[in-house]
């Protein structure tokens, strides 16, 4: 069978499941609840659901057997502290994150959108950088891929910046076993903020809803292989793409978070997201060969969501209103 036969008969079981669910699930609720204006929204929203499934299905059964078959350090089989990093990769996966900032977020974005088009702003479409060659749908995907990920490397080194910020971010590397489930460990306001520079620095680009959705997921997927515990550097590759242990790296104690020789002020490195090369470029890169704890340095929170969630609001409070 031909690829592009195997490839339109998964584009075709996609799209057949979508359209089954929202017939018989989504529709009829959306008719239940007079909510029906919503249902264009609803269908494409599907996307996010499905395309979590599908990596939710992957960290199961890739994912987590890598870990057991090349572990970076001994774990418990599943800590009790990973069980709230389950319920934060479900929320975040299943398009019940990205619905819900659509729907607080939707007629921003469309003033924005409005605002932009009154000034006669050109989106920066890459599509129109190089007629006939930046046009290319997988050479645009690729492009796209590579200017949200440099955004995403100067977001990241913003929130280990300013104190205030660093206290909701600390949540994410607050994490001593890591695994696959880790990426989505995130303080609620945090990752608001976030969807909303990239989705902002999407709309400036013109990159199209279907697009994003495929961007947002694949780079997903590949954050919770690099959050996996798995002992892999990716060798001459690892200046390609970052491996398990380069972010592990990130997330070490006393390293990825806090300035060299100075404990506690806050620093660090690894920040890319993606790709090493923006580390490279700042000089923030480390290549590292070990295996280091995880953690932040004095820092414990609860296994309780809730608890986490309410720690990190009140801890980033205290530092932006301290003075």
């Amino acid at each position: 069978m031909a690829w592009t036969d195997i490839t339109s008969a998964i584009s075709g079981a996609y799209g057949s499941i979508q359209e089954w669910l929202f017939t018989n699930i989504v529709g009829p609720l959306l008719y239940q609840f007079d909510l029906m204006s919503w249902a264009e929204d609803a269908f494409d929203g599907l996307d996010w659901f499905l395309f979590g499934c599908i990596q939710i299905i992957l960290i199961l059964l890739v994912l987590r057997t890598w870990e057991r078959v090349q572990p970076a350090e001994a774990q418990e089989r599943f800590a009790p502290s990973s069980r709230a990093d389950v319920f934060y990769t479900l929320f975040h996966r299943l398009g019940i994150f990205h619905g819900l900032i659509f729907i607080a977020l939707s007629g921003f974005f469309f003033e924005i959108d409005s605002i932009l088009h009154d000034f006669r702003f050109d989106r920066l479409n890459v599509e129109n950088w190089w007629p006939g060659i930046t046009s290319i749908p997988v050479v645009s995907f690729l492009i796209y891929l590579v200017l949200l990920d440099f955004v995403d490397y100067l977001y990241h080194r913003a929130s280990h910046t300013f104190n205030w910020w660093w206290q909701l971010h600390a949540l994410h590397h607050s994490q001593t076993v890591m695994t696959a489930w880790s990426d989505n460990r995130n303080h609620v306001l945090d990752d608001i903020m976030r969807a909303s520079v990239m989705s902002f620095v999407a709309l400036l680009f013109g990159v199209s809803p279907g697009q994003f959705v495929a961007l947002v997921a694949i780079s997903q997927f590949i954050q919770s292989w690099q959050h996996a515990n798995i002992k892999s550097d990716l060798a001459i590759t690892r200046y390609l793409l970052i491996s398990p242990l380069y972010h592990r790296m990130h997330h070490a104690v006393g390293y990825g978070h806090e300035a060299q020789g100075k404990p506690g002020v806050l620093g660090g490195c690894n920040f890319g997201v993606l790709f090493p090369w923006w580390d490279m470029i700042f000089r923030t890169a480390i290549f590292p060969k070990e295996v280091y704890p995880t953690g932040v340095r004095n820092l414990s929170v609860s296994q309780n969501i809730i608890t986490q969630q309410w720690q990190g609001l009140v801890h980033a409070a205290r530092e932006l209103f301290a003075k």
